[in-house]
C-alpha cells in the first residue's frame, strides 16, 4: 500500500513539474539534445542559449565567445532599424529568433551579415518576422545575461530555405577579381572562405586577383614608413571605408610589387586603393592577402602601370638618409600626402636629410639676420636656381643649436645639407618644421670647420611613434629590437632574461629584468654621458633602477626622484643590463666627447 501511495505521489509530482515548465513557455521546444551546432546538425535556439549560458563577459572588448556554430530558428522580432534595408550602408541586420517564432526563449541576432557573409545589396530579399533562418557565426553572453551573436561575426546561411535570397544558387559577385572588375572586400572574403590552412607553410591560396576598397584601419606599424626596412604595409579595407565587412591586407608590397622606398607616397585611413596578389584564409577563419605576395596597384587614382614600373616622380632622388639625402624635389615629394589642420595640429616626418644649394634667402633669413633667435630661413634647389625649391624654415645651426656670433653664416650659392622634420604647411607648402631642423653641412664642412659638430649631443624620444624600430638579433645578447638615429645605433635585447623582449609601444620601451640596452656610435665618436628618462612609477612599482655596465666600463645610476638613469665614462659603445627590475625608457640623451 505504501509503495502504491508513493508511486501515485511521484506521478503527480512529475505531472505538476511538466505543467509548470510548459506554462508560458515556448510550446513544442524540445529539450537540448544531440545537436552539434554544425552545418548539417545546427542548434535549435534553446540549444544555442544553453551553449553560451556559462560564458563570461567583462567588457565590450573582453568576453568569452563560442567558435563558429550554426543555429536554426524563426524570426520573432526585428529591432529598430533591424532589417538589412533599414541599416543603410552598414548592410547588416539585428533581430530575434526563437524555436517557433514566439517572443520567448529568444536568441538576439546582433548585426548579422547577409547570405554568404556578404554585405546586403539593395534589391536582394530582406528579412521579416516569421522567416525561418539559419545563421552561422560566434555567440556570446552579453553582460552575462543576454545570449546573442557577436557583432559582425555572424551571417545568414539561409532564409526560408533559400541560400541566395531566392535564386537557388550562391550569392552573385559584382566583381570577378580582374583589373577591370576587382572584387569588393566582402567578395574577397567570400572567395577564400573554403580555402584550407594547415600551418604557416601549408595552406591553399588563390592566384593573383584584384580587390578594390577604402582603407578603414591601419595595423600597428601598418604604413609603409612605419614598417621600416621591410617596405611593406598592413591595413584593412572595406567598400565604404567603415569598419564593416573588412578585408585584411597583410604585409602588402608597394607599387610594381617592390618594397616601399622612403620619399614615396605613404598610405592613410580613407585612401582608395586597389591591391593585387594572392589571397588565403589564415587559420581557416581570417581572409587576408598572402604576406609579401600582394602589392599596391592603385592609390587614390594613381597606378604603377604594372609590375616593375618605377612610380617615383621625375626629378626626385635620395631616400632621406645621411648617406643618401633627399634632393629638394625628394623632400617635396616626401611630404605631399601629409595633412595640416592648424599651426599646432599637423603631420610631420621623422628626422631626414635634404641636400641642395641655397637659391634664395628670406628677409632676416641668414643666421645673423635671425638675431637673438639664432635660426635662418632660406630656399634650396638642386642647382641653386629659383626652380623646384624647398623651403628651409627657421633652421637651427650646427649641432641642432642656435647660431652664435662669430660662427660662419650662410649666403646664396652655398651647398648645404639640412637635417630635421619636414611638414606640408597649410597642405600646400612643403617646408621644415620651425626650429626642429638644423644645418648639418655647409660647403663640405659639417661643423663650421672646428672638427666636431657644435654641442656634440643628441636627444630624442624612444617610443614606437618616434623611432623606426625593427627586430634584430645580436650575436652576444640575442633577440631584440634596434633603431638608428643621429649617429647612434640603439638596441635592446633579451640576453639572460626569462621572457621574450616586448616590441616598443607608443609611450616607452620596456627593458625587462636581465635584458640589456646597447648604445653605440656609428660615426666613430666616443660617448661621455648618457641620461635615460624613465616612465613615472605606477603606485609602488618603480621603473627607474640602477643598471650594470657590461660594455663601456661604468654602471648607470638611477635617480628615482628625477626619473633618470645616468652613465658617465668614455666609450664608443655602452651596454647596460637591467639587473634589478624592469626599466621603462621614454627618452634618451647622449653627449659625445
Amino acid at each position: 500500500m505504501k509503495k502504491l501511495i508513493f508511486s501515485i505521489l511521484t506521478l503527480l509530482s512529475v505531472t505538476f513539474a511538466l505543467t509548470v515548465t510548459s506554462c508560458g513557455g515556448d510550446d513544442g521546444v524540445p529539450e537540448p539534445g544531440p545537436a552539434l551546432g554544425t552545418k548539417n546538425n545546427p542548434y535549435n535556439v534553446v540549444e544555442a542559449i544553453n551553449a553560451v549560458k556559462g560564458l563570461t563577459w567583462t567588457s565590450n572588448t573582453v568576453y568569452d565567445q563560442t567558435g563558429e556554430v550554426y543555429v536554426k530558428g524563426k524570426i520573432s522580432r526585428i529591432a529598430e532599424h533591424g532589417t538589412f534595408t533599414d541599416s543603410g550602408v552598414f548592410s547588416n541586420a539585428t533581430f530575434y529568433i526563437s524555436y517557433s517564432g514566439g517572443e520567448y526563449n529568444e536568441l538576439y541576432c546582433y548585426r548579422v551579415h547577409y547570405l554568404g557573409n556578404f554585405a546586403f545589396v539593395p534589391g536582394q530579399t530582406d528579412i521579416k518576422v516569421g522567416d525561418e533562418v539559419i545563421i552561422c557565426g560566434k555567440l556570446m553572453n552579453y553582460q552575462n545575461n543576454t545570449p546573442e551573436t557577436v557583432a559582425n561575426a555572424t551571417y545568414l546561411v539561409s532564409i526560408n530555405g533559400a541560400t541566395d535570397g531566392g535564386s537557388g544558387g550562391g550569392p552573385s559577385l559584382r566583381g570577378d577579381g580582374t583589373k577591370e572588375n576587382p572584387y569588393t572586400p566582402a567578395e574577397a572574403c567570400y572567395v577564400v572562405k573554403d580555402l584550407t590552412w594547415t600551418s604557416n607553410t601549408v595552406y591553399d591560396k588563390t592566384g593573383d586577383v584584384y580587390v578594390r576598397g577604402k582603407i578603414s584601419r591601419i595595423s600597428t606599424r601598418g604604413t609603409y614608413t612605419e614598417s621600416g626596412t621591410y617596405g611593406n604595409a598592413s591595413f584593412f579595407i572595406s567598400e565604404d571605408g567603415t569598419e564593416n565587412d573588412e578585408f585584411f591586407c597583410f604585409r602588402m608590397l608597394y607599387f610594381g610589387n617592390k618594397e616601399f622606398v622612403p620619399g614615396q607616397t605613404d598610405i592613410k585611413v580613407g585612401d582608395e586603393v586597389i591591391i593585387c596578389g594572392k589571397l588565403m584564409n589564415y587559420q581557416n577563419n581570417t581572409p587576408e592577402t598572402v604576406a609579401n605576395e600582394a602589392w599596391l596597384y592603385m592609390l587614390n587614382g594613381a597606378t604603377d602601370g604594372g609590375p616593375g614600373t618605377d612610380p617615383t616622380p621625375s626629378g626626385v632622388s635620395g631616400n632621406g638618409t645621411k648617406e643618401d639625402p633627399y634632393n629638394p624635389l625628394g623632400a617635396v615629394n616626401a611630404v605631399k600626402g601629409l595633412t595640416w589642420t592648424s599651426n599646432t595640429v599637423y603631420e610631420s616626418t621623422g628626422n631626414v636629410y635634404v641636400k641642395g644649394k641655397i637659391s634664395k634667402i628670406h628677409s632676416n633669413g641668414t643666421f645673423t639676420g635671425g638675431g637673438t633667435y639664432g635660426n635662418a630661413s632660406f630656399n634650396i634647389s638642386e642647382d641653386g636656381t629659383e626652380k623646384d625649391e624647398f623651403l628651409c624654415f627657421r633652421i637651427l645651426y650646427f649641432g641642432n643649436k642656435k647660431y652664435e656670433e662669430g660662427q660662419t653664416d650662410i649666403k646664396v650659392g652655398d651647398e648645404v645639407v639640412i637635417c630635421g622634420k619636414l611638414m606640408n604647411y597649410r597642405g600646400n607648402t612643403p617646408e621644415t618644421v620651425a626650429n626642429e631642423a638644423w644645418l648639418y653641412m655647409l660647403n663640405g664642412a659639417t661643423d663650421g670647420g672646428s672638427g666636431h659638430p657644435s654641442g656634440g649631443s643628441v636627444a630624442f624620444a624612444t617610443n614606437s611613434d618616434a623611432q623606426s624600430w625593427s627586430e634584430a638579433t645580436d650575436g652576444t645578447y640575442g633577440k631584440g629590437f634596434v633603431a638608428s638615429n643621429e649617429g647612434l645605433k640603439i638596441g635592446y635585447y633579451q640576453h639572460t632574461c626569462s621572457m621574450s623582449v616586448p616590441a616598443p609601444n607608443a609611450n616607452h620601451v620596456r627593458i625587462y629584468k636581465n635584458a640589456v640596452l646597447s648604445i653605440a656610435s656609428t660615426e666613430g665618436k666616443r660617448i661621455k654621458k648618457i641620461v635615460i628618462g624613465c616612465a613615472p612609477d605606477a603606485g609602488t612599482t618603480s621603473y627607474c633602477h640602477d643598471m650594470t655596465g657590461l660594455e663601456g666600463g661604468a654602471s648607470a645610476v638611477a635617480n628615482k626622484s628625477a626619473l633618470t638613469i645616468a652613465w658617465t665614462g668614455s666609450a664608443s659603445k655602452v651596454v647596460l643590463q637591467s639587473n634589478n627590475s624592469q626599466v621603462r625608457m621614454e627618452k634618451i640623451a647622449v653627449q659625445f666627447e
